[in-house]
Formats: structure tokens, C-alpha cells, sequence
């Protein structure tokens, strides 16, 4: 067995203290790598338990095991639409708003004409700015009391 265990408990105790001191998982995980050993961070099991060793853990106090968090997988994005702005830009300079058309008809244009899939919400924000750097002009339908944009 482990020779003076209860001094390794202690050590290792006071090693989480200073590792929890970092705000940043990645920072924690890397500390952990150089002082057992250096997995690569892929090769990591998601949690590992060693006797009574504390949790490291970003801001709690220390608890029974050792939990290492996989790294954060961010998205990427779609390749298979063009964004807001160059969709909308197309629109404009194809005179598709020569008539007075709503943030769901354009949704629903997109959708139908190019098979690109918008949410209105992934337009609102560039119509918007269309309208303040005067582009397009909106006014509030007053049956529906939706914007309209038109050129």
C-alpha cells in the first residue's frame, strides 16, 4: 500500500486548496497535468476517484473525489446557409423589397426560394441596422402591427 498516507492525504488536500485558487478549468486541468504525470487532456477519464481526495472544483469548497470536466466543445458554424447580412443584401439588391414585406415573409421567402432556413430572429438585427444606415425604411403596419420594410 501507500506509504504515510494520511501525509499524502494532507498534501493533496492542500494542493486542491491552491489548484481551486484558479478561476479557469482549463488552468486547473493543466496544473493537474504537469504535477501527475501529463495526460493529454483527450486521454482523461471525466472523473477519477483517488481515496479522499477533494473534488477540484472552480469555486466550491473541496468534497470527496477528484472530477476533472471535459473541455467545452464549441459550435461552429453553418456552412450550409450564407449569413444574415449577405442574404438580406442579395434580397435588396434584387429589388425584393420594392414592395412592403415583414420580417415572416422574408422568413418564408428564404425558405421557399433558396431552401435556406432563417429564424426571425437571426434577421432582426440586420434589417435593423439596414434601416439606420438607410438602406431599407420601415414603417408599423397599422392592421397587423408589424414592422414593414420596404426600399
Amino acid at each position: 500500500m501507500i506509504k504515510d498516507f494520511r501525509k499524502i492525504k494532507e498534501q493533496l488536500i492542500e494542493l486542491s486548496e491552491v489548484i481551486n485558487a484558479f478561476k479557469s478549468e482549463a488552468v486547473q486541468i493543466r496544473l493537474i497535468e504537469l504535477i501527475f504525470g501529463g495526460e493529454e487532456p483527450e486521454k482523461q477519464e471525466t472523473e477519477t476517484q483517488v481515496g479522499d481526495m477533494p473534488i477540484v472544483r472552480r469555486g466550491r469548497k473541496p468534497k470527496q473525489g477528484l472530477i476533472i470536466h471535459p473541455p467545452r466543445i464549441r459550435r461552429t458554424r453553418s456552412k450550409d446557409r450564407p449569413g444574415p447580412s449577405i442574404i438580406l443584401k442579395r434580397l435588396v439588391d434584387d429589388n425584393y423589397f420594392g414592395e412592403r414585406r415583414t420580417i415572416g415573409d422574408v422568413v418564408a421567402y428564404c425558405g421557399d426560394t433558396f431552401s435556406y432556413h432563417y429564424k426571425s430572429t437571426d434577421l432582426s438585427g440586420t434589417l435593423a441596422r439596414f434601416v439606420k444606415e438607410e438602406i431599407l425604411k420601415r414603417e408599423k403596419n397599422a392592421d397587423t402591427n408589424q414592422f414593414e420594410y420596404f426600399k
